[in-house]
C-alpha cells in the first residue's frame, strides 16, 4: 500500500515542479503546448509500440479485456449522452470529456495498484492492451477531427487516422507481436527511451497548463468536471463490476476489475484536449481530481469487497 500512496505523491510533485516551473518563468507561456506537441508525436507513439511489442498479443483476449472495453465504451457513452442532452455541451466537449471520464491511467497508476493491492501485476495487461491497441488512439482520431472544425467523412476520418502518430504506432506494435518479429536491440532500447520520456513529459506540461487555467478555452463551468469524475471514479467501476458478474467473474477477479475500472483518469486526456483546443477545463480538472481521489476509491472498493466476504 505504501508503494502506491508513494506512485501518486510522485505524481504530485511533479505536477507541482511543473507548475512551480511555470509560475517562476522557468517555463515560458508557450511551455506546455510544446511539451505536449513533443509527447504527443515522439514519445508516446515510441511507449505505445514498445509497450504492445513487448505484452504480445496471446493470453490477453479473455474476459478482463471484455470488461474494460465495456466499462470504459460504456462510461464514455453515457457521458456524452449527458453532455449532449443535458450539459448542452459542445462536439469537442463532449469528445474530450468523455476521454477524461472513461481513459485510465494503466501504465503509471495502474501497475503499482496492480502488485501492490491485488498481487497480480497481470491484472492490468487487459487494460494496456485495450487502452493503448483501441481506445487511446480512437480517443486522439477523435480530438484531430473535432480540433479541425470539419465536418466527419469517410475520407476525412481515414485521412486523419493514417497520419495519426498513435495509430500508426499501435498498428505497427500489433504487427511486429504478431509476426513474431524480433524486435532489434537498437529499436528496443531507442523507443524505451523515447517511452520513457512521455509520463514526466505529460506531467509537467499539465503542471505547467495549471498556471494558465482561466485561459484554457471551452470553458464549461463545474457540472461537465463535476460529471466526467463521477463517471470515472463511481460509474466505470461499477459497470465492470456488473459486467464482470454477468460474465461469471467472482472473488479475487471480481474485484480485481472492479478496481483497475477505478484508476484515475490518464494525461493524454489533456494531450488531446491540448491539441483540439476543446474541453481543456473538463481534462484538467478531470485528471486532478481522480488523481488524488482515486487511491482512497480503490481502498474503499477493496475493503468493500472483504466486509462482503467476496474475497479471503
Amino acid at each position: 500500500m505504501a508503494s502506491i500512496v508513494w506512485s501518486v505523491l510522485s505524481i504530485a510533485l511533479i505536477i507541482g515542479v511543473g507548475w512551480v516551473a511555470r509560475l517562476g518563468g522557468a517555463l515560458g507561456p508557450e511551455a506546455a503546448g510544446t511539451l505536449a506537441s513533443a509527447t504527443y508525436w515522439v514519445a508516446s507513439p515510441a511507449m505505445l509500440f514498445h509497450a504492445i511489442v513487448s505484452t504480445g498479443t496471446s493470453g490477453v483476449f479473455g474476459v478482463p479485456l471484455a470488461v474494460a472495453a465495456a466499462s470504459g465504451v460504456g462510461t464514455a457513452l453515457l457521458f456524452a449522452l449527458v453532455g449532449r442532452f443535458f450539459l448542452r455541451l459542445t462536439r469537442g466537449e463532449i469528445a474530450l470529456g468523455a476521454m477524461a471520464s472513461s481513459l485510465n491511467n494503466g501504465a503509471y497508476i495502474g501497475i503499482p495498484i496492480a502488485v501492490y493491492v491485488l498481487n497480480d501485476a497481470s491484472a492490468v495487461v487487459p487494460i494496456l492492451v485495450f487502452q493503448l491497441g483501441f481506445f487511446t488512439p480512437m480517443f486522439f482520431v477523435l480530438a484531430d477531427l473535432v480540433g479541425s472544425g470539419q465536418r466527419p467523412s469517410i475520407v476525412g476520418i481515414a485521412r486523419v487516422v493514417a497520419r495519426n502518430p498513435m495509430v500508426i504506432a499501435a498498428v505497427c506494435g500489433f504487427l511486429f507481436s504478431a509476426v513474431g518479429w524480433p524486435m532489434p536491440t537498437l529499436l528496443d532500447v531507442s523507443t524505451s527511451m523515447l517511452g520513457a520520456a512521455a509520463p514526466p513529459m505529460i506531467l509537467l506540461s499539465f503542471g505547467a497548463s495549471l498556471v494558465d487555467r482561466r485561459s484554457a478555452s471551452g470553458d464549461s463551468g463545474i457540472a461537465a468536471t463535476a460529471c466526467a469524475i463521477v463517471g470515472k471514479l463511481a460509474l466505470q467501476p461499477a459497470i465492470a463490476c456488473g459486467v464482470g458478474m454477468l460474465l461469471g467473474l467472482t472473488g479475487p477477479a471480481l474485484m480485481s476489475v472492479t478496481i483497475m475500472a477505478a484508476l484515475p483518469s490518464a494525461q493524454n486526456a489533456y494531450i488531446a484536449a491540448t491539441r483540439a483546443k476543446a474541453g481543456e477545463r473538463i481534462a484538467q480538472g478531470t485528471v486532478l481530481v481522480t488523481t488524488f481521489a482515486s487511491l482512497p476509491v480503490v481502498v474503499g472498493i477493496a475493503a468493500l469487497f472483504h466486509a462482503l466476504g467476496l474475497v479471503g
